[in-house]
């Protein structure tokens, strides 16, 4: 067993899809959410799609960090995550919006205090300003605060979001074909629309990150901040702590694994409005890494031969954690974490508006024929990583 699931994550939630094989999968099986007929407005051509995820572990971490410096910024940056991971997800069907949202706050109120609570609130209504000003509507429609002591250690935050669209709109990864070119977007660097370096966390991988980087003296200052029924010798056992520099970054190692989600809305919103550019899947790299588009494919192998060079953070990760190319492909995104499958001659006018805003873009692989799925990567030591299911 890896140490991934001896701290109780799994990167695959192999027993997470056990339990919802049953689930009705909707309207199109192979799309990255779920797509719903629009049972609200009840137009057959028209659908719905409503979405549920969050920052995840991540806000413990936001919780030591805060703790320790009294920076408020980390909580903001908290509702980013959760706001983006819904997001960015239903982008990969096509959805352009409007998209409602609603927000839900779990807190232990003997350790989150309502400053907390408004630097949430006002970081998710700061992000819905600045998507405003490139053309994205985002509304939000209030939420739950819940004061849950007896369950939540620290705070829990989430998001549900809900749109409707045509189904003539939809982007379904039926359309992903042999001779396809996938684009990676990058996860790090400084858009035009980031006020500083993005590191490329997102909000995945956390239980192992902060666990595989951070230094023990974390457990005792800040118990609540892990499950006390993981075996010790998992438990915050790097060598940095907080505050510490992270050489080739201006950011602390604190900051850099709390960067908040990237959002690529600025970048597919208009290109998937404007229908110039012939987009045949998404997939946005979160949980499952690299391996992600294996849920998604049909017989088909995506040769992954031209990643991007592994950034500080990831590199930080990987040099700690002593876990091997395998794992750390298929927990974090190494790079990049949405990609777009699309015919070789779009993909230059594609990365041409990726870097336009600051996103770091290029092609990374293709699709290929195969007998099953399966996502075949080259490392950047040059390590060839094979994923089927």
């Amino acid at each position: 067993m890896s140490e991934y699931l001896r701290r109780g994550v799994s990167a695959t939630k192999d027993e997470v899809h056990q339990a919802t094989d049953r689930l009705d999968k909707g309207l199109y099986p192979r799309s990255f959410c779920k797509v719903l007929p629009d049972h609200l407005g009840g137009d057959p051509e028209w659908c719905s799609l409503i979405h549920a995820d969050g920052a995840g572990s991540k806000s413990s971490l936001a919780y030591a960090y805060w703790k320790e410096t009294g920076d408020l910024q980390v909580w903001r940056n908290i509702a980013v995550d959760a706001v983006v991971m819904n997001l960015d997800d239903m982008i990969c069907v096509g959805c352009t919006g409007p998209f409602l949202l609603s927000s839900a706050i779990g807190r232990n109120a003997r350790l989150i205090p309502g400053g907390v609570l408004e630097a949430i609130i006002g970081g998710t209504i700061d992000f819905i300003d600045k998507m405003r000003d490139f053309g994205i509507e985002l509304i939000h429609g209030g939420g739950e605060t819940a004061d849950l002591g007896d369950l939540v250690r620290t705070v829990v935050v989430d998001a549900t979001m809900t749109a409707r669209m045509r189904r003539a709109d939809v982007v379904t990864q039926e359309r992903i074909q042999a001779g396809d070119v996938v684009v990676g977007l990058a996860s790090f660097g400084q858009t035009v629309y980031e006020s500083e370096y993005n590191s490329g966390m997102g909000s995945n991988g956390l239980t192992s990150a902060r666990h595989d980087v951070f230094s023990h003296a974390l457990a005792a200052a800040y118990p609540e901040s892990y499950d006390p029924s993981m075996p010790d010798d998992l438990v915050y056992r790097g060598c940095m702590s907080l505050q510490d520099p992270v050489e080739g970054t201006t950011l602390n190692a604190g900051q850099l694994v709390l960067s908040p989600t990237r959002t690529y809305a600025p970048l597919l919103v208009p290109v998937l409005r404007e229908r110039l550019i012939d987009i045949h899947g998404m997939v946005h790299c979160s949980g499952g890494g690299q391996s992600k588009a294996l849920k998604f494919l049909g017989n088909h192998r995506v040769v992954k031969d031209n990643l991007f060079p592994v950034p500080p953070l990831f590199q930080m990760i990987s040099r700690l954690s002593g876990s091997s190319e395998e794992e750390l492909y298929r927990v974090f995104n190494m790079g990049h974490r949405m990609e777009v499958y699309l015919p070789q001659g779009e993909a230059g006018e594609f990365i041409n508006r990726a870097e336009a805003l600051g996103i770091e873009a290029r092609r990374i692989g293709y699709v290929e024929d195969s007998r099953a799925p399966e996502v075949v990567l080259t490392t950047e030591t040059g390590q060839q990583v094979v994923y089927r299911k």
